[in-house]
């Protein structure tokens, strides 16, 4: 009786601890990522593989509402439209940041906790 009792309760902790491990990726993260999204699929700054940050988008998309999902479809739009149209300091300015802050989106490494997004 006492060896189950010992099971369970290794059970439930073990349970809670992968519970804490999955991160959650806040609004202001899950926009950034759809900026970064469409920076990656800008011509004019060069289109990069979007196959990461398209699988965490999709995954992320059904834990937002309808406010934040439609929020980032624009970003995605808009950032996409913005590296299409820039040139000199501007697109530079648009590739540092898609180098920088967009990297981990784009490498697929990234979630809540493992991006920086204070800068």
């Amino acid at each position: 009786m006492n060896k189950i009792i010992v099971a369970t309760v290794v059970a439930v902790s073990a349970l809670a601890g992968a519970a804490q491990a999955a991160t959650t990726v806040s609004n202001f993260d899950f926009l950034q990522a759809a900026r970064c999204r469409g920076l990656a699929a800008s011509e004019g700054l060069g289109k990069v593989d979007t196959a990461n940050i398209d699988a965490f988008l999709k995954q992320e998309t059904g834990n937002r509402e309808l406010p934040i999902r439609v929020s980032a479809n624009n970003k995605i739009t808009s950032a996409q439209k913005e590296g299409d149209k820039a040139d000199g300091a501007k697109k530079e300015k648009l590739l540092a940041e898609r180098t920088g802050v967009c990297s981990a989106w784009l490498s697929g490494a990234a979630t809540g906790a493992a991006v920086n997004t204070s800068n």
